[in-house]
């Protein structure tokens, strides 16, 4: 039944496929904005990246959430190998109010089930951001996979790619690829160069 579905399943690091960007103001931090992205279009075979992290995300399952720990690790060793840095991966626990609201815990890459808008029928997964508008500093991001598919290869590696920063390319075999079918585990172009 997966390979049925796979063509015109994506992968996602967007809500909508139009560029306008959601803007938030925050109270309790004057003259801050925040932007959630929901919105980038495809650039092509290029890499390209929107925002990064300054400090090591932590990383969190939500307790109800589509992968396990060890498929956690699995994944973000893929990127371990790029040169990015994690802080400690842990499980949620159970009602937490950042997994039931849909939001993110700050300074962390969160992972959950699809919330209410999430695109069933045309998306695996998606991410969305947070990052300040000055610094393009990521400062949390919210991954959503629907359960059948998260120990499938590549979709979290994926996710993550998005959480940090990186849009989507039409490189076939890349991580970054859009559709899974097209996809694969070549990294060209998103190795990171700076540590985050």
């Amino acid at each position: 039944m997966k390979t049925l579905l796979l063509s015109a399943m994506l992968l996602c690091g967007v809500h909508d496929h139009h560029t306008d960007a959601v803007r938030l103001t925050v109270d309790d931090i004057p003259d801050r904005e925040i932007w959630i992205h929901p919105v980038i279009p495809i650039k092509g075979n290029v890499a390209i990246r929107e925002g990064k992290w300054i400090q090591r995300p932590y990383v969190f399952i939500c307790h109800d959430g589509p992968v396990t720990e060890h498929r956690v690790r699995n994944a973000v060793r893929y990127w371990e190998r790029l040169g990015y840095t994690f802080g400690p991966i842990s499980t949620l626990e159970q009602g937490n109010e950042k997994c039931m609201t849909g939001d993110a815990v700050g300074g962390s890459i969160t992972i959950d089930i699809p919330s209410q808008d999430f695109k069933f029928g045309t998306h695996l997964g998606q991410t969305r951001t947070w990052r300040w508008t000055a610094t393009n500093e990521i400062f949390k991001a919210r991954i959503e996979i629907i359960p059948a598919w998260g120990d499938s290869e590549r979709i979290l590696e994926h996710e993550i790619g998005h959480a940090l920063g990186w849009m989507d390319m039409n490189s076939i075999g890349h991580i970054m690829h859009r559709a899974w079918s097209d996809g694969g585990l070549r990294s060209t172009g998103v190795k990171n160069e700076v540590n985050d």
